[in-house]
């Protein structure tokens, strides 16, 4: 091969890599927001009482409710977003939704109940196409050795906001106020999602509908039919799906009611969880593509570890020991680590063609668990919500060990 043909392959590998780079960060951007937008909710008890007993609402019920509206939204979407994110790509689908969630996010700023859960319920709806465009990206550009670490990635960078979205948040809404904390949180969704229109190549000019509504259905009867994609599905809610309902919802009233902690003091052992949470991350996806190379055995591995993670959390909150709560929040940040693997191994079975389907099926079962969970645990008391996190967590490791496969190749 002469030296200009050597050249000029150097340069498109280049030019492939800088796309790969510049499309990688602002859906990692995009991804992060979802993030904060899942666990905001987790501080802001003081607000949303206030709320409440202006308009004559419960406080835990319209906790429960704003809490709530977010996840049955995200997961009600899920098949359509997916699906149209594989057939028409992600420039189209995927920025127009993030245009749509600045919008949503605007609609919290009146501080009128029905506006609010209207608002969360959008936020919801269009925050799927943030982590279902990354996986695509995922399955598009990098190699089988790549992909847990790549997630891994995604999710310490959503921990991170997700730390942001506890004491920095309590510290911002205290300095401007709910209206201006969310002012400023829609600015950024808009700069994100124009951002991701002018970065990716990946998209279709135009698509015959028939075909894509047998593509659509032929791609959801292989994953609906995959025992695996249950086991993978039920574990990331014995996993995540237990973890998220406690960030965003009854985790505050636990160490406020068990431990007469204050609002400032709750936002930082929340913070305490995210950031072990954060740091664990590409530990677990290092392991399981170098050292592993296998994704099954930390996804039961997370799950068995959050069940007893979650019952030293009930010991310290019955006995109020501070020391055990600490380490019951480090264990459980740490066990969180490994469930990394959930969407790989879901793309992994399914393949480039389902990349975004397969794991539109996970989230819809993970997130409307957690749904329900924050539709319901924070109005129960929270020795029982974390009885019923016990009981999740053992149910998910024995549907991870009887119903799934090893998917590393």
């Amino acid at each position: 091969m002469s030296g200009g043909s050597i050249g000029g392959l150097r340069r498109r590998s280049s030019r492939l890599r800088s796309r790969r780079g510049l499309i990688l960060a602002t859906l990692l951007a995009s991804y992060s927001l979802v993030y904060f937008h899942r666990t905001m909710t987790g501080v802001m008890e003081a607000e949303i009482a206030a709320i409440s007993r202006q308009y004559g609402y419960s406080p835990e019920f319209f906790l429960s409710v704003l809490a709530s509206a977010y996840f049955y939204a995200y997961s009600l979407s899920q098949f359509a977003v997916g699906s149209l994110i594989d057939y028409y790509g992600i420039k189209r689908v995927g920025s127009f939704l993030l245009l749509l969630l600045a919008l949503g996010t605007a609609l919290i700023v009146p501080q009128d109940p029905i506006v609010m859960v209207f608002g969360r319920a959008v936020i919801g709806f269009t925050s799927v196409a943030a982590f279902l465009s990354y996986q695509r990206s995922l399955s598009l550009y990098f190699k089988p050795e790549e992909q847990a670490r790549a997630t891994a990635l995604a999710l310490a960078a959503g921990s991170f906001t997700a730390m942001v979205a506890t004491y920095p948040l309590r510290q911002a809404l205290d300095a401007v106020g709910l209206s201006g904390t969310v002012v400023a949180l829609t600015a950024v969704t808009l700069a994100i999602a124009v951002s991701v229109y002018l970065a990716s190549t990946d998209t279709r000019a135009s698509g015959d509908v028939r075909e894509y509504f047998a593509k659509t259905r032929a791609n959801l009867r292989d994953v609906l039919l995959d025992k695996h994609g249950w086991g993978v599905s039920i574990g990331a809610l014995a996993t995540y799906g237990t973890g998220l309902s406690f960030q965003s919802s009854w985790g505050q009233i636990l160490l406020s009611r068990a431990f007469c902690m204050g609002r400032v003091e709750v936002s930082l052992y929340l913070l305490l969880l995210a950031a072990t949470f954060m740091a664990t991350c590409p530990a677990a996806g290092y392991l399981s593509d170098r050292v592993l190379r296998k994704r099954k055995p930390l996804l039961l591995a997370s799950s068995i570890s959050m069940a007893f993670s979650w019952s030293l959390l009930l010991v310290s909150s019955i006995t109020a020991n501070l020391a055990l709560l600490l380490i019951s929040l480090l264990s459980l940040g740490i066990s969180l680590g490994p469930h990394i693997v959930i969407s790989v191994m879901m793309r992994e079975a399914h393949g480039p063609a389902r990349a975004a389907t397969s794991v539109a099926f996970m989230n819809t079962v993970l997130f409307l668990g957690v749904a329900v969970l924050n539709s319901t645990l924070p109005q129960l008391g929270y020795c029982e919500a974390t009885g019923i996190s016990i009981a999740l967590a053992a149910a998910g490791s024995a549907a991870v060990y009887f119903l799934t496969r090893e998917t590393y190749s």
